[in-house]
């Protein structure tokens, strides 16, 4: 288990390839799964009162959109066996980048509750190059690119996640 998060940590750090995440069915889905629960966990510390239902069906629309989108821009771009790969090492980051957050908020709100906001925005840019980095090594185009594609897929998910659960 170690290796495995080794291998996730050093691609947020921009230092691997997602090439050399496992790639089975059953690590695929442990991915996903882990992914729901830190997403609820997190809503659930951010508001007691939210509706769990909602934010597992947002949640469960956002990646499955992700999913969509990231195996048509590989399928575009011929390169549709880095697949798997590409799908968890996005999955796997974006679960370490989001438990990297709900432990450091608690004590951004001790330190300072307007220091909130400022450390989100730290850990969403933090999000977007290393999925940005992940879309670029898939796509093999420059990184820059593969940041666009990343805040495209980013932004139709969100977008189809708020709509598939009402809000706006």
């Amino acid at each position: 288990m170690k290796a495995v998060f080794q291998v996730f940590w050093h691609i947020c750090l921009l230092r691997q390839s997602p090439q050399y995440v496992p790639t089975k069915t059953w690590f695929i889905f442990s991915v996903i799964t882990a992914n729901v629960l830190c997403e609820v966990l997190l809503s659930r510390t951010v508001d007691v009162e939210i509706d769990m239902l909602r934010v597992v069906t947002g949640s469960v629309v956002y990646m499955t959109t992700i999913t969509a989108l990231v195996w048509l821009s590989l399928q575009l771009r011929t390169h549709i066996e880095r697949f798997p790969a590409t799908i968890t090492a996005l999955l796997g980051c974006d679960l370490i980048i989001t438990a990297s957050f709900a432990l450091l908020r608690p004590i951004a709100d001790l330190i300072n509750p307007g220091t909130s906001s400022t450390l989100l925005l730290l850990f969403l840019i933090w999000r977007v190059s290393v999925s940005g980095f992940i879309m670029h090594r898939a796509l093999n185009t420059h990184y820059i690119l593969g940041i666009g594609v990343w805040l495209g897929i980013a932004i139709m998910s969100l977008a189809l996640s708020r709509l598939a659960i009402g809000t706006t």
